[in-house]
């Protein structure tokens, strides 16, 4: 509840109602400066022929006071001593008035209503306290009463009684108005200071929810590049050529691939996965992942696909449950054997360019995702593709065919397909270009990572011999 209600003034108020009775105590003597010679006008159809002289320089001396006291406000600044220019205002017009009443022939004449105008008038436009109107009026009326009974002639008891009463009235009510619009205005003051503070403290949040998004796409962006900074080159393997492009989203992505080359003698691997869901969380799996699959391949050259699959599983299976986050993993694990490519996991579809047919070839995954369940066992198997010189293999992830336009369609398969048919020929890295620019060219936005693996199946076999002995790795 705010604390006008509770009747203790906000912090700030009475400064505040300083300001408010200071601006319109400029308000009340243009006024005054205003009405009163228009008074004089009606006077001269009212009033005694050979009052209107005398009238007009009661009218005449209260209007130059009340400009030098408009005069006054409008130069000088509001204080604690503001609400004094009402008094002023009201003196001037009582004693104005009173004294007309006196020449009209006291309690018996009915001039005394233009008090009650003056009552009502100054309580009404300040916003001041009650105990401010009250005084003011009771002045008023002790002006008028003193003047009348000391100056004033023989008078009849019920029209004092009478003119008492409505102008006793008249205060009565502006008192009320003058309580109820100075609590008011105190309500309202307390409710847009309370406003105030919300919006302070918002603004505040709003700086801090800033910093803090600034800080969390600094880490993103670090993340992002360490990403990308971690993404294998373009080579000759054996008898394969391999490219790769990853393309990342906003944020920081889920999309893994590797080209693992291991020395003379062993077969290399290449690998591409998708980490479900975008974030740190997915880029640390996906470095998990990586991690695991090159200690793997180094250190136990014996095993299968499949076998590093099952091994790759568990390590990611208990390291996903340990980070409290629901990630799974798609992947496919790839060995570059001399008769084709040794495929175990579940991804995408694999599409074949067959170079002795000129089309592509659609080869199906079968086994399971990493760290849905902590062991996949004979689920996952080796597929052996085979390929021939001249033949391409193209991995990639749903980003690709995921892709869509405008009016909601997909890139698909088909589309990939055919783009595949027609960059088949081309060296690797322009055939990456060329597939990446129609999808590009597809889409209306990219809302996922994009990558795609060419591997191409080639004669040469002796590209071993210049390189040193050991195993080179690096992964998005």
């Amino acid at each position: 509840m705010f604390a006008g209600a509770r009747g203790a003034e906000p912090a700030g108020f009475k400064a505040y109602c300083d300001g408010l009775i200071h601006s319109w105590s400029a308000t009340v003597g243009a006024l005054a400066l205003a009405i009163n010679p228009l008074f004089l006008a009606l006077d001269s159809f009212t009033m005694p022929p050979e009052l209107l002289s005398r009238f007009a320089v009661y009218r005449a001396v209260v209007t130059g006071a009340t400009l030098v006291q408009f005069l006054v406000i409008r130069k000088t600044r509001p204080t604690r001593w503001s609400f004094l220019h009402g008094y002023v205002t009201t003196a001037l017009f009582a004693v104005m008035i009173s004294k007309m009443t006196v020449d009209l022939g006291g309690f018996d004449s009915p001039y005394h209503e233009g008090l009650q105008l003056v009552i009502v008038g100054v309580s009404v436009l300040l916003p001041w306290r009650a105990l401010h109107a009250a005084i003011n009026a009771v002045a008023v009326v002790a002006v008028y009463t003193a003047l009348n009974a000391l100056y004033g002639g023989p008078f009849h008891l019920p029209t004092l009684v009478a003119n008492l009463y409505f102008l006793c009235s008249t205060a009565v009510i502006s008192v009320a108005i003058s309580y109820a619009r100075h609590r008011l205005i105190r309500n309202e003051y307390a409710l847009r200071a309370e406003l105030e503070e919300a919006n302070a403290n918002l603004d505040r949040s709003r700086h801090e929810l800033r910093a803090a998004r600034d800080a969390l796409w600094g880490e993103m962006e670090v993340a992002k590049r360490i990403q990308t900074a971690l993404l294998p080159e373009n080579r000759r393997i054996g008898a394969y050529e391999v490219a790769a492009r990853m393309l990342p989203a906003a944020e920081v992505g889920g999309d893994y691939y590797d080209i693992i080359e291991l020395p003379e003698g062993d077969r290399s691997w290449i690998a591409i996965g998708d980490v479900s869901g975008h974030g740190v969380e997915s880029g640390l799996v996906m470095m998990m992942t990586q991690t695991s699959i090159l200690s793997l391949a180094r250190e136990n050259r014996e095993l299968s696909p499949a076998a590093v699959f099952r091994a790759v599983n568990g390590v990611l299976n208990e390291n996903i449950s340990r980070l409290r986050t629901a990630r799974y993993m798609t992947l496919n694990l790839v060995q570059l054997a001399e008769d084709g490519l040794l495929v175990a996991g579940k991804h995408q579809d694999v599409l074949v360019w067959r170079r002795a047919t000129a089309e592509v070839e659609t080869v199906s995954n079968e086994g399971c995702w990493i760290g849905v369940v902590d062991d996949v066992g004979a689920n996952v198997t080796d597929q052996l593709i085979r390929m021939e010189e001249g033949d391409v293999a193209l991995f990639y992830t749903d980003g690709a065919t995921e892709a869509m336009r405008a009016d909601g369609e997909m890139y698909g398969d088909r589309r990939l397909a055919e783009a595949l048919a027609r960059v088949a020929v081309t060296p690797l890295d322009d055939g990456l270009a060329a597939l990446f620019a129609e999808i590009a060219a597809f889409q209306e936005r990219q809302d996922d990572d994009i990558t795609l693996m060419l591997v191409r199946k080639t004669r040469d076999a002796a590209a071993l011999a210049h390189r040193a002995p050991g195993a080179r790795s690096s992964a998005a």
